[in-house]
Parts: structure tokens; sequence; C-alpha cells
């Protein structure tokens, strides 16, 4: 009897040893658990007041950003305040000068004839008769005017050298510039002679004429062109 009682309470003593483990462990865990959830509850800020704000240190502007902004802003309006208000002005279109340029007045052409046919064998310069004109190159045109002259000279057989020039019979003088010739041409040709130098005034002029080796050489007609 006492051995039935001995074992019984062995294993009352082992079942409530049991629960007590059971017990002390689910009491660490809970006590862990409830640790833990505390502080993630923590973190959280749950628990605090309402009314407590927690600082960002990346979001929140410092007080001294807000003094320098505050500082900026007195100055923008103080600055407004001196300058008064600004005007735009419109700019004005600048004046375009038309320059007017002198026209250059029309070349007049004008033609003094000389008439021919004259003949000559003479070697040596000869008056061709019936060529005397008086040129006043400042009353009758101007005196920049540019003057040049132009003959038709023939040689008989085509052998030899017709000579022709402008005479200043007033001045007892070739005019510069004037003599033209032509060589071996039995046919009547035009020769054109350089720009004419003539003094000033009312002078005489006359064609002359020479051979080079006494071969008849013909005058056939000619003129004096100018230009002013």
């Amino acid at each position: 009897m006492n051995q039935n009682n001995s074992a019984s309470n062995r294993v009352i003593l082992i079942i409530f040893g049991s629960l007590l483990i059971v017990l002390l462990v689910s009491s660490a865990f809970f006590y862990t658990k409830i640790t833990s959830i505390s502080k993630e509850m923590s973190g959280l800020g749950v628990g605090k007041q309402d009314n407590q704000i927690l600082p960002d240190n990346n979001s929140q502007i410092s007080q001294q950003q807000k003094d320098e902004i505050a500082r900026e802003c007195a100055s923008i309006v103080s600055t407004k305040t001196n300058s008064g208000p600004t005007i735009e002005q419109t700019p004005q279109p600048t004046a375009k000068l038309t320059q007017t340029s002198t026209p250059t007045p029309l070349k007049q052409i004008s033609y003094i004839p000389l008439s021919g046919p004259i003949t000559t064998t003479s070697t040596g310069w000869v008056d061709a008769p019936g060529t005397d004109i008086y040129i006043d190159l400042a009353a009758d045109y101007n005196q920049q005017a540019l003057l040049t002259w132009e003959a038709y000279l023939s040689v008989a057989n085509s052998n030899g050298q017709a000579f022709a020039r402008i005479y200043d019979v007033t001045h007892s003088i070739a005019v510069n510039g004037s003599e033209v010739s032509i060589t071996n041409n039995n046919i009547p040709t035009r020769i054109s002679s350089s720009n004419l130098s003539l003094w000033q005034g009312r002078n005489l002029y006359q064609v002359q004429l020479k051979s080079l080796n006494s071969f008849e050489i013909t005058f056939t007609s000619g003129r004096i062109k100018i230009v002013y």
C-alpha cells in the first residue's frame, strides 16, 4: 500500500514539475514577445502625446536658414522700394539714311565731218584742202571733253604707206596724238587715233597728208569724234 502511494506521489511531482517548466518557458516567451512589440511601437511613436512632433532633420528648415531667407526677402523689398517702379522702354526704330547719289549725266557724242577724197604723192606734210574747221572746246562743248578722229586711207597698188594728221593752223603745230597711218592697202581703210590734245580758245584745224615713198595715197574721208 505504501509503495503504491509513493509511486503516485512521484507521478504527481513529475506532472507538476513539467507544468511548472512549461509555465516558466511560456512566461519567458510572452515576456520577450511583449518587450519586442513594445520597442517597435515606441519606434513608431505609439504611446506619445498627440501634440508632440518628432524632429525630422532631413525635411525641417533650421532656424539659421529661416533667418537667411528673412534677410534676403527684406533686401529685395528694400531694393524695390528705393529704385521705384521699373519702366520698360520700347526701343525706337533707327531712321535709315537714304544716300542720294548724284546721277551721272549721260554722255553726248558729236561728230565733225572731214570731206574728201584728196590724193597726194608728197613725202612731206601737205594740207588737205576743204578740211578746215574751227573748234573752241570749252565754249562749244566743255573743257573735259574727249576728242579722237578717224580717217579712211589707201595706198595705190597696195605698195607703200599713207599718213594723216590734224594740224593746229592757229598755233602752227601738229595736234598731239592725231597721227594715223596704213601700210600696203589699196582699199580705203578706217584707222582711229588716240585722244587729241587741243589748245584752249577758238583755233583753226585742218587735215595734213604725206606718202612714205612717193606712191599715191588717198584720204577718202574722215571725222572728229567729241564725247562730252
